[in-house]
């Protein structure tokens, strides 16, 4: 596949400053390097700031979700939180160039389907068994299956030290796993199947890395109710839907609704498509230390294993984000230095 060079094309790999490298013919020397690698670093700020926002709201979701399940069902609390954010970012996207043609995408629906239904509906279903705290740790899945799954799709290879830092965050996985392993049920392979789902969300938003973000949020989310709406009806008709009106609900659903759904779904799209899948995912494994935190301060307990698996999902996490930081992008990648033109170029 022949890519085209973009103009501002960035040294962005580590170890350029002892050659030379050529951009469309012209020689750049190590020094003309720096100064570029460094851009594409400060580039990233804001990709990164965006997931570590969406990161810490996801954080708090379990415990919000677990108490709301006390007096709603799953269904209807997955259904209700994204009408409410479907309420918020649906009338942003309308009028924008780019509605028509992402909301009838089989993409957007694969989005949808994965990163919403999937996620959502299969996180909230196994917490009616599975304690807050758990779910939170079985997030530390996705750094090491975003990894996999970017590998497979997307050709992308982590260097030494990101594979040393997904190490790290999965034996963090590991120790919980092993731990509890007696405790685990279906509720527990409800929700690390919808993780894997995700994992496929955050790699499939490479393929649309100049989307308009609040368009393709939007459009996600669409699709994500439209795959929902026939679990709820199986619910309902088989009389397991329930809604009980309480303030503590209704808050719950505005705060699932407006910062854990439309919030994040804006930064992640934004974030997960400027950035390689495997810093993506990295930055998921600070989720499973901020949801064991809120249970634990909320009285679910907490044990040395737990709080062990926490620390280390989080400093996988960070070594990770420090050795990929200034990698390139997907757009990036596909670029290649040329020497003038190719043969059958006019």
């Amino acid at each position: 596949m022949h890519c085209a060079q973009p103009d501002n094309f960035a040294l962005v790999r580590d170890g350029l400053a002892t050659d030379p490298v050529k951009y469309g013919g012209t020689s750049m020397k190590a020094k003309d390097a720096a100064p570029r690698t460094r851009l594409a670093a400060r580039e990233l700020l804001l990709p990164l700031a965006a997931l570590s926002a969406a990161v810490l709201v996801w954080g708090t979701t379990f415990v919000v979700s677990s108490d709301a399940l006390d007096k709603t069902s799953p269904a209807v609390l997955t259904v209700l939180r994204f009408a409410v954010a479907a309420l918020v970012l649906v009338p942003l996207a309308v009028g924008r160039p780019e509605w028509r043609q992402t909301i009838w995408s089989w993409n957007t629906a694969v989005l949808g389907l994965t990163g919403v239904a999937a996620y959502y509906g299969l996180q909230n279903a196994g917490l009616l068994t599975t304690p807050a705290g758990t779910a939170a740790l079985l997030q530390g899945v996705l750094p090491l299956a975003t990894a996999a799954l970017g590998v497979a799709w997307l050709g992308e290879r982590p260097g030494p030290v990101a594979g040393l830092g997904l190490v790290v965050a999965t034996a963090g996985m590991v120790i919980v796993a092993g731990a509890e392993l007696s405790g685990l049920d279906a509720g527990a392979a409800l929700i690390v199947g919808g993780v894997v789902a995700y994992a496929a969300y955050t790699v499939r938003l490479q393929a649309r890395p100049l989307a308009d973000v609040v368009v393709l949020a939007a459009a996600t989310c669409v699709w994500g109710l439209a795959f929902l709406i026939p679990w709820l009806a199986w619910e309902t008709i088989n009389g397991q839907s329930a809604f009980s009106v309480s303030t503590s609900l209704v808050i719950a659903v505005c705060y699932l609704g407006l910062a854990a759904s439309a919030g994040t779904l804006l930064l992640w799209t934004y974030g997960a498509a400027r950035v390689p899948s495997t810093v993506a995912g990295a930055f998921t494994a600070a989720i499973p230390a901020v949801g064991y935190a809120l249970a634990a301060l909320t009285g679910q307990g907490h044990t040395m294993s737990r709080t062990l698996a926490a620390l280390l999902t989080l400093c996988g996490a960070v070594i990770v984000t420090l050795a990929d930081r200034g990698h390139p992008t997907q757009d990036e990648q596909c670029s290649e230095p040329v020497d003038g033109p190719r043969p059958g170029d006019v």
